[in-house]
């Protein structure tokens, strides 16, 4: 089960608590670690849908087995196959896994071509700059706010559902103030799509001044380490990102909640 799964059935959505988030994402910068300075892969897609919940103790599925044998669960037959419904069982939590290497990449890089979930996208992928391990510190951040908050940071959608880069631009500028100019130099054909030349905001889609860090925060009595974190992590410029084990020592991290 992953932790979108655990969020969505046992929580209802609202998220989990401040606790077992901060153990969530020291584990996944263990893995994060490793990869990068160990193995040297990029992630490129993570999310709470990919962090997996181990099992220390297999007699959670004797029980599920004993269980399927005296209480079936529906089913049907649909042309060659059978189809049966899904059992719930309420996992006991154990170490996290980090699942679906399916579209990492190997070596530092830089990479280039388009990465990661859409509303989980690092700014150097939407201005098409070429990119390395820091746009799994970007995506670290925006699992520990799913995981909290029980939604996603950015919607990077339109009235009309539709995704949109420049929605997405708005957003980011809202929750982490304007770009730097060196970053939008970095394609500066991209960034004119959505900046003029002395950097400032084209406008065509609006700024929702409204959805600050602070303001999107309605969880956390105290948000202050919290939103240092995020604010590290969510560096527009992927260089003024931290290493995934300098993040370990993150003072949000170390402090109980």
């Amino acid at each position: 089960m992953s932790l979108r799964d655990m969020d969505t059935v046992f929580m209802q959505g609202r998220g989990f608590n401040e606790n077992f988030v901060k153990s969530a994402i020291k584990e996944l910068l263990q893995a994060l670690d490793f990869l990068h300075s160990k193995v040297q892969v990029v992630h490129t897609d993570i999310h709470p849908g990919n962090l997996l919940l181990g099992i220390e103790d297999d007699s959670l599925f004797r029980t599920l087995e004993d269980t399927e044998m005296t209480n079936p669960v529906p089913r049907k037959k649909v042309f060659d196959r059978t189809i049966y419904s899904s059992r719930l069982m309420k996992p006991k939590v154990g170490p996290l896994l980090l699942s679906d290497f399916g579209e990492a990449r190997l070596g530092p890089g830089p990479h280039a071509g388009d990465i990661m979930p859409i509303m989980y996208r690092a700014p150097e992928t939407l201005l098409w700059i070429q990119w390395s391990y820091a746009v799994d510190i970007w995506s670290v951040g925006l699992t520990a706010w799913d995981l909290l908050e029980g939604k996603t940071l950015f919607s990077a959608r339109k009235a009309d559902g539709s995704f949109s880069d420049g929605v997405h631009f708005s957003e980011l500028i809202a929750a982490l103030g304007p770009p730097p100019r060196d970053l939008l130099n970095r394609h500066h054909e991209r960034a004119l799509e959505y900046w003029d030349e002395n950097g400032n905001w084209g406008g065509f889609v609006p700024v929702p001044s409204e959805k600050t860090l602070d303001a999107a925060e309605t969880k956390l009595k105290d948000k202050t380490k919290f939103l240092r974190f995020m604010r590290r992590v969510l560096a527009w410029d992927p260089k003024m990102r931290p290493t995934a084990k300098e993040l370990m020592t993150d003072p949000w991290l170390l402090e109980e909640a």
